[in-house]
């Protein structure tokens, strides 16, 4: 997908960056499980966080060519995340248009920093 510099563009990379940033931080469960499985967090975005009743599910696209899915326990911090690691190919399939662009923004800041 080609980017264009578009407001909407604008606002996921800021958005991105954020996620980023919150990703790393030295209390982020997500930045903590993502290291324990040997993921490498300076280079991941949230794509999409689902807040459930008892667990957070985030899609993480991780070094730029990763896509990881992650459920976290809310309350019970001795309980292991699950992972599921996810195609980029059959993940875009069926994305709306707003969120191949979220994608691509994230591939594009995940490739800016390698």
């Amino acid at each position: 997908m080609q980017l264009i510099g578009s407001k909407m563009e604008q606002d996921f990379r800021a958005e991105l960056i954020k996620s980023n940033e919150s990703v790393n931080l030295q209390d982020s469960k997500l930045g903590k499980a993502l290291e324990t499985k040997g993921y490498k967090t300076a280079n991941a975005y949230v794509l999409h966080w689902t807040p459930e009743q008892l667990e957070n599910i985030y899609i993480v696209l991780v070094e730029g060519a990763i896509l990881v899915r992650v459920e976290i326990n809310k309350f019970d911090n001795t309980s292991s995340p699950t992972f599921e690691n996810l195609s980029i190919k059959e993940y875009k399939h069926g994305l709306s248009r707003v969120n191949q662009v979220r994608l691509a923004v994230a591939e594009e800041l995940a490739n800016a920093k390698t």
